[in-house]
């Protein structure tokens, strides 16, 4: 007759520090969830004519947050609620949480693979930003791989202390591609403010905020967990950001095409100010037609300026 399992030893727990981030990370997730919902609601209404290409990227980075989501709250569910209580169960490492980092890991990838186009979209097709970008973004989701396996693989919570390094060096990574990526686009948008008007150079500005956004972030978040996972590696206080890393990567990238309507809106406005400041400067009213010599040297402006925005502004206008 075989023994019956011994159930582990009750161990006293500080759920301050150990489930109760975990679970109010959730929650920070479930709300970056909710607007990532109503960008995708707006990205289909407003942009139905994009490429197949986009639509099809656009729906599965929202799928796969929506996947990790599930996962988290599977996981969450089970510690808390359905095995509470069962301390052989709460000792050893169970499948959901483990799959969810995957998850992570996939759409932080895409969503820097998407800017790192961009990047090379906007530096008319040079290669030498792509070259570190691609492998550093495709690295975080074999990192991602490699932690789950073995997180997996070891049964026991106990065990998972040697995988820290692994967690920290992912999002370590994560921010340091996210910080590189901000600088890359904004440096090559300021590049491109020679020989603007005030009007827009003052687009260009906004141009490079919403650039600024596009990395800063998620970096931010990214650098945060890294900085706890190592200060406090004994704990859970890391996750109170972990899970909302990753609905925080698609909210960037549905962000960001859902403004290529703010930018072409302040290239329009840009346009009309100058025809109605012309035909003020002349006495007329802006509907009349200019002088032919006049007219002919101020569309050449008017299409120069026009074609050095759109370049600066590719990124955005794909």
């Amino acid at each position: 007759m075989s023994d019956s399992p011994i159930p582990c030893v009750p161990i006293a727990t500080n759920l301050d520090t150990s489930y109760g981030p975990l679970l109010g990370s959730i929650w920070l997730a479930c709300m970056f969830y909710g607007a990532n919902c109503l960008q995708i609601f707006v990205y289909f209404i407003n942009y139905p004519k994009d490429r197949m290409a986009l639509k099809i990227m656009v729906i599965s980075i929202w799928l796969f947050d929506t996947v990790h989501l599930i996962l988290g709250c599977i996981g969450i569910w089970q510690y808390l609620i359905s095995k509470y209580g069962n301390y052989v169960f709460l000792s050893g490492t169970h499948p959901p949480l483990f799959i969810a980092f995957v998850f992570s890991g996939m759409v932080s990838t895409i969503s820097q693979l998407f800017f790192t186009f961009r990047i090379w979209h906007l530096s008319s097709g040079h290669w030498v930003f792509p070259a570190f970008l691609i492998p550093a973004a495709l690295s975080q989701l074999v990192l991602c791989c490699f932690y789950t396996f073995k997180g997996l693989a070891n049964s026991t919570v106990q065990n998972l202390d040697d995988l820290t390094k692994y967690a920290t060096a992912v999002n370590a990574l994560a921010a340091g591609t996210d910080t590189i990526i901000a600088i890359i686009m904004c440096t090559l948008l300021v590049r491109s403010r020679a020989g603007f008007n005030k009007r827009t150079d003052a687009m260009l500005a906004r141009l490079i905020i919403l650039s600024v956004n596009c990395g800063l972030w998620t970096g931010t978040f990214a650098l945060a967990i890294s900085i706890m996972n190592t200060a406090m590696p004994d704990n859970l206080v890391y996750t109170w950001l972990q899970f909302s890393l990753s609905p925080l990567y698609c909210n960037t990238v549905l962000g960001c095409l859902n403004a290529r309507g703010f930018v072409r809106n302040g290239i329009q406005t840009d346009q009309m100010y100058t025809s109605f400041h012309l035909g003020s400067a002349f006495g007329r009213k802006p509907q009349h037609p200019l002088n032919v010599t006049v007219e002919t040297r101020r569309t050449v402006d008017n299409e120069s300026i026009d074609s050095q925005v759109r370049y600066s502004s590719a990124y955005l206008i794909l």
